[in-house]
C-alpha cells in the first residue's frame, strides 16, 4: 500500500499532494470487492468492506502527503486559538471547556483499568489537553504529536509532556506502557493496522488501549449520509472528514481490526456532545445516557485488552 512512483496529484480543503488507490487494510493481503458509499466530485470515493465492515476512502493521499498536511496551516487554522492568549490550568478547570470536560472523561475511563504508577503514551495527542490533566491528576503520561506546531503549544502553553514524533516506528522509549492512549488517531493514520500492532509492541502483556474513532452508525452520521446518497444534501459528504479522515468505524469493523491486532474489546460506549460538554438538565442526561450505552452518537469510545 505505498506505491509513491504511481501516485497522481490530489487537491482537497486547501491541501495537495500525492494520491493513491487502497483496499481494506483490515482484510490484506485478499481484500474483497468493496461497496461503494458514494463518489465524491473531486474523484474520491468512500468505500465500504462487506467484510470487517470498515468504511474508507480511495483514492487519497499518500503517507508522506498525509503526513504533510498536519504542518500545513490550513489545517492548524480550523483550531480555535483565543483561548490560549491568557491560558492557564486553573481558568481552563473553572471554564468547564468541552476540551476540560473530555480530558475528565477519558482521565475517568483509564482509572477504571490503570494504576497511577502505571505509565501511560497518548499518541497523536493534539494539545496535549489530556495529557495536562491526566498529570494534574497523577497518572504517569507522555504524549506524542505528529504535528511539530501543535507539540510546541503543548508544551509551551498547555505545559503537557508532549514530544514531537511523526512515526510511531521512531519511538523506542527503552520500556513499556501499562494503557496507550488512541483518541481521534486511527481515522487520520495510513495504515491502522500498523498503527495498533506498533502500540502493541510498545504496550506490556495484559496492557489495554483507550479509543476514540468515528462512528458511521451514529444516528447524525446515518442521516447525513442517507441525505448525499439520495441527492438531497449537497455536501458532497463533508461529515466524512476527508482529506484529514481517511477511515471510519462500527463496533464491529473496530473490533476485528482490533482482534487482528491481538486485542480483545472489552467495552464500547459514545459520548453526545451533551456529556462532552457538561450538560446537566435532568432530560439531557436520559437521552446522553441512552445514546452512550447503545453507541449511538458519532464516535465510539473502546477500551481494549492486549492477549
Amino acid at each position: 500500500m505505498d506505491p509513491e512512483h504511481d501516485a497522481n496529484t490530489l487537491t482537497c480543503s486547501g491541501f495537495s499532494g500525492k494520491s493513491e488507490e487502497v483496499s481494506c487494510p483490515v482484510c490484506l493481503p485478499e481484500p474483497p470487492p468493496p461497496t461503494l458509499v458514494y463518489r465524491k466530485k473531486n474523484g474520491v470515493s468512500i468505500w465500504q468492506c462487506p467484510t470487517c465492515e470498515i468504511m474508507y476512502a480511495s483514492p487519497r493521499f499518500t503517507r508522506q502527503s498525509l503526513l504533510a498536511i498536519y504542518e500545513n496551516p490550513a489545517f492548524i487554522n480550523q483550531k480555535d486559538f483565543s483561548m490560549f492568549s491568557d491560558w492557564s490550568y486553573d481558568k481552563w478547570k473553572i471554564s468547564g471547556h468541552e476540551s476540560f470536560v473530555t480530558s475528565q472523561l477519558k482521565v475517568d475511563l483509564i482509572r477504571r483499568y490503570l494504576d497511577k504508577e502505571d505509565r501511560v503514551l497518548d499518541v497523536g495527542c493534539s494539545m496535549g489537553f489530556f495529557c495536562r490533566e491526566a498529570t494534574e491528576q497523577g497518572y504517569r503520561v507522555e504524549g506524542m504529536e505528529p504535528s511539530r506546531m501543535l507539540a510546541d503549544l503543548a508544551r509551551e502553553r498547555i505545559k503537557a509532556p508532549v514530544i514531537h514524533n511523526t512515526l510511531i516506528e521512531n519511538f523506542s522509549p527503552g520500556y513499556r506502557y501499562r494503557g496507550i492512549v488512541l483518541w481521534d488517531v486511527l481515522e487520520h493514520v495510513y495504515d491502522p493496522v500498523d498503527m495498533i500492532r506498533r502500540c502493541a509492541g510498545l504496550t506490556d502483556d495484559g496492557g489495554f488501549l483507550f479509543l476514540q474513532v468515528p462512528n458511521f452508525e451514529g444516528i447524525s452520521d446515518r442521516w447525513k449520509t442517507f441525505l448525499c446518497r439520495k441527492g438531497l444534501k449537497k455536501c458532497d459528504f463533508k461529515h466524512f472528514g476527508f482529506p484529514w479522515h481517511i477511515f471510519s468505524f462500527n463496533r464491529a469493523s473496530l473490533s476485528r481490526l482490533l482482534q487482528k491486532c491481538g486485542y480483545q474489546s472489552l467495552f464500547f460506549e459514545s459520548w453526545s456532545h451533551t456529556v462532552k460538554k457538561g450538560g446537566t438538565n435532568p432530560l439531557s442526561r436520559v437521552a446522553a445516557s441512552f445514546v452512550r450505552a447503545r453507541c449511538l452518537s458519532d464516535y465510539i469510545t473502546c477500551v481494549a485488552r492486549k492477549e
